[in-house]
């Protein structure tokens, strides 16, 4: 990673948000079990609405089970969001240059791009029906997550 752009990430370290992460007893462990814990609730959500696509669980139509649990999996992808920023930053410029955290940005940018790959599918088939254009993204989705969570994991011992 170029030098400057490693300037702008031992910035954020200094920062008043990095000082405060760093001074507070217990932020850092309840971030860190809160990440956790978001993770547990975002890919329980998504496993439920990609298998649903799969062909699973029947009894409700795919898009009912999507409008339920698509909000749960927004908030806490929200979450993980906030909860990463407070791990993130008091390590900031030796995270970034970790290649497990590197795996794990890139398999989030594909995660997202393939929601969207999903949402088109979904609308591709006929009325009450799921779409078989939609089972290719669905299950590349639960690969994606879980790649995810294992890079994220990793992250601490590289």
């Amino acid at each position: 990673m170029e030098h400057g752009a490693i300037g702008i990430f031992q910035l954020l370290e200094r920062s008043s948000l990095g000082q405060l992460i760093r001074d507070a007893v217990y932020l850092y462990p309840v971030a860190n079990v809160a990440h956790v814990l978001a993770a547990l609730v975002f890919f329980a959500s998504v496993a439920i609405m990609d298998l649903r696509v799969l062909g699973a669980l029947r009894d409700d139509a795919a898009e009912s089970v999507i409008a339920r649990f698509r909000p749960v999996a927004i908030a806490a992808f929200v979450a993980l969001l906030a909860s990463g920023v407070i791990l993130f930053t008091p390590e900031a410029s030796a995270i970034v240059r970790n290649p497990s955290f590197l795996i794990k940005l890139g398999l989030i940018a594909i995660g997202l791009l393939n929601v969207v790959w999903l949402g088109r599918a979904m609308k591709s088939g006929y009325p009450g029906m799921t779409a078989r254009a939609a089972r290719v993204p669905a299950a590349l989705s639960l690969a994606l997550w879980l790649g995810v969570a294992a890079a994220g994991r990793y992250i601490a011992y590289i």
